[in-house]
């Protein structure tokens, strides 16, 4: 009975590709259309309410009949298949089913065009449904070099995706891991720095921090390092791919890298980008030229009026500012960050320093509003940003050390609880009094 399934499927399977040419929309002959109709009528109906195993068998015999009918047929094809196979305990059955998705795929092309972006799909399937890593990978490769920049966000992480599970299997070097890595990331980017819809936006970063992850995983400095200089030794002049490698060595945090320095500054003195801005002021930051280093962050956050990264150079410059003692301007920045992403963890830590260094400046008990401001920034870094929740609580620990006693908080009427507006250093917010145990 199983062989028999599976003959029955690779037979339609056959008839399906030998139909999709020389007849028209609805098919070759008054009796293909009859029939045609018909069963696109009885699978939709069948489709409209989710019974896709009533829907599959007139489905099939429309793609026989008729494969030039309708677009959407691929559509809810796709979307049939995948619950059946999903649902498929046998099998045998179930290979006849993936096959059945994929043919589809193909007869979508065969008939509607669309070739990049239908074998994106069927990429993607191909690693869903465990096809072997290198024929998913060459379905996304000439998906991605027929799309480029116009591939789709999933496309082009599956195409990554594809690639590391080669690597798994060692059918990918990690050269491979890093060429195509920044080939991959340069489309993501170009679809990053359009103005898109907030929800797209959401998508394209979900792409790109899903390319990362792997890269990151996979790359170690040393590797990176060494790949970068072949590759340059390779492209002396080619200051497009060495910006694209200096954002990679940067967001693997490889500055110190020996290539590196050399590398920012040709491409700073080329063309002057946020990114290399940003590359120069890491690199005197790590030699502890904070003046300078700021200065360069300052410049990368300038240049960056709209790119996808100003949130990081915003942030950068913030922490070396706080660094370097001048905790109005880390505020400052620190604010511009929390009006993008009101939920930044390292922002609302970088408001709660500056705010703490100014109770420096002040006497008690105004110097004990600005503690129990800064407390309440660390805390809220806390709850709403997990990644920064270790560092928070040390920052609230401390900062509760310089809370006054409730016998120095009743000297001048405040007490556990109450409302206060902080007057310290110009600070113009409302807080909360806490006193410490003695």
């Amino acid at each position: 009975m199983k062989k028999s399934m599976r003959i029955t499927g690779l037979t339609t399977a056959v008839l399906l590709v030998a139909t999709s040419y020389g007849q028209g929309k609805y098919g070759a002959t008054p009796e293909d259309s009859a029939s045609c109709m018909r069963n696109l009528s009885l699978y939709q109906e069948a489709f409209k309410v989710g019974s896709y195993a009533d829907a599959y068998g007139p489905w099939k015999e429309v793609m026989a009949t008729c494969p030039a009918s309708s677009k959407k047929m691929y559509v809810d094809g796709g979307a049939m298949l995948k619950d059946l196979i999903n649902k498929e305990k046998d099998p045998a059955r179930k290979t006849v089913l993936i096959d059945s998705l994929y043919l589809t795929h193909d007869l979508r092309i065969a008939n509607f065009g669309e070739k990049a972006y239908v074998l994106g799909r069927k990429g993607q399937d191909m690693l869903a449904f465990n096809a072997p890593c290198k024929a998913a990978f060459d379905v996304l490769k000439e998906a991605v070099e027929l799309g480029g920049d116009k591939s789709t966000d999933v496309t082009l992480s599956s195409y990554y995706s594809a690639l590391n599970c080669m690597y798994a299997n060692s059918e990918a070097t990690k050269d491979q891991m890093l060429t195509d890595y920044v080939m991959i990331m340069g489309h993501i980017d170009a679809n990053l720095a359009k103005d898109l819809k907030e929800v797209d936006r959401g998508y394209w970063n979900t792409a790109r921090d899903a390319v990362n992850s792997i890269f990151f995983k996979v790359a170690e400095c040393g590797d990176i390092g060494r790949i970068v200089g072949d590759m340059i030794m390779a492209k002396p002049d080619d200051i497009e791919m060495k910006t694209s490698l200096l954002k990679v060595m940067n967001g693997k945090d490889c500055s110190d890298e020996k290539i590196y320095r050399s590398l920012a500054e040709d491409v700073h003195r080329a063309n002057p980008s946020p990114e290399s801005a940003y590359s120069l002021g890491l690199l005197l930051a790590k030699s502890s030229d904070l003046n300078g280093s700021l200065k360069y962050m300052k410049e990368a956050v300038d240049l960056c009026t709209s790119c996808p990264d100003r949130t990081k150079y915003l942030l950068k410059a913030g922490q070396v500012a706080s660094a370097a003692g001048n905790h109005s301007q880390s505020r400052s920045f620190a604010n511009q960050v929390l009006q993008a992403e009101s939920k930044n963890g390292e922002a609302l830590i970088l408001i709660g320093n500056a705010i703490a260094a100014q109770a420096a400046g002040c006497e008690a008990p105004d110097s004990w509003g600005a503690y129990w401001l800064a407390y309440d920034y660390y805390q809220r870094a806390k709850s709403l940003d997990p990644s920064v929740a270790d560092k928070a609580s040390d920052k609230m620990a401390k900062t509760a050390g310089q809370f006054p006693t409730q016998a120095e908080a009743f000297f001048h009427q405040l007490t556990d609880g109450k409302s206060v507006q902080v007057a310290c250093g110009g600070l113009n917010e409302t807080t909360t009094v806490r006193t410490r145990k003695q």
